[in-house]
């Protein structure tokens, strides 16, 4: 009977334990050169199925300090940004930003106006990619052009924008949340770009485990501006990883802090995704 007794208690004890999950692990470094300088983003990150974690373990961006994390549980539906410092958590919509952003910019009328034209995307062919840790890829070309006209107090110029991005993209893998930071196109906030950016990018099947993407922006009169070259890549990758389940938690005490970005007028939660539809393809 004595035995009996412990291994039920041995039992209880094995189910109240925090489960380990068998998921994915990876890192993926950001980096931007010309412009101005060059900058790096590294992130380590957890997913299983809808659930992921991607902690900024490096940052070029200000919002994004070092230790910060965004995290969701329904594949990018609902996002939170956590900073473990302040022991705060804000629900996190960059494409939100990004479009209020190009909202204020086209609005401030006569002081400053940014306009963006003759938009053109093509896809400049796609096959068979190098294999990446493990996995089959498929390498796509896109080329990009579109005239930037900006206006100050009514004195304007025009730049021209070209650019080319190379993207090695995986179908082998499904997690659907592995989409919040693994994404093929970047939101700038002008809806005509974006939209005809996505509908190409959407062509590509799958999450990209490496891209590069190559910007030169010429003045009027053909005077070059500048070049800059983004590159994302995945430099480590674990296809069983034991993750614990308290991993996609957001910790207990940590108070609730104002949306990064306000919910729109007439907007359904429900529409409010993060990252773009979650940083990635399908």
């Amino acid at each position: 009977m004595r035995r009996t007794h412990t291994i039920l208690i041995a039992l209880l004890l094995l189910a109240a334990a925090p489960v380990a999950l068998a998921g994915i692990r990876y890192t993926a470094v950001t980096s931007t050169e010309g412009g101005g300088g060059n900058q790096e983003t590294t992130v380590d990150a957890w997913v299983d199925g809808a659930a992921a974690k991607v902690v900024f373990r490096e940052s070029a961006s200000p919002m994004l300090e070092e230790g910060n994390y965004v995290v969701t549980k329904d594949g990018g539906k609902t996002l939170y940004l956590v900073n473990p410092k302040e022991k705060t958590y804000a629900e996190w919509n960059l494409d939100a930003m990004l479009q209020m952003v190009g909202n204020m910019m086209q609005a401030m009328g006569p002081m400053l106006n940014f306009q963006v034209d003759n938009v053109e995307v093509k896809e400049l062919g796609s096959g068979p990619g190098p294999a990446m840790h493990g996995l089959a890829t498929t390498h796509a070309k896109f080329h990009t052009t579109y005239d930037m006209k900006i206006k100050v107090l009514g004195m304007g110029r025009t730049n021209h924008v070209e650019s080319d991005q190379e993207i090695w993209s995986t179908q082998e893998l499904g997690d659907p949340a592995l989409g919040i930071w693994l994404r093929k196109e970047q939101p700038t906030g002008f809806e005509q770009l974006d939209k005809l950016v996505k509908a190409e990018m959407d062509k590509v099947r799958g999450f990209p485990l490496k891209s590069v993407t190559r910007t030169t922006t010429t003045g009027q009169k053909g005077k070059r501006e500048q070049t800059t070259v983004s590159t994302m890549e995945v430099t480590e990758l674990d296809r069983s990883a034991s993750i614990p389940a308290s991993t996609f938690e957001i910790p207990e005490g940590y108070t609730q802090s104002e949306a990064m970005v306000p919910q729109q007028e007439g907007e359904q939660k429900e529409d409010r995704n993060p990252f773009h539809k979650l940083f990635g393809g399908g």
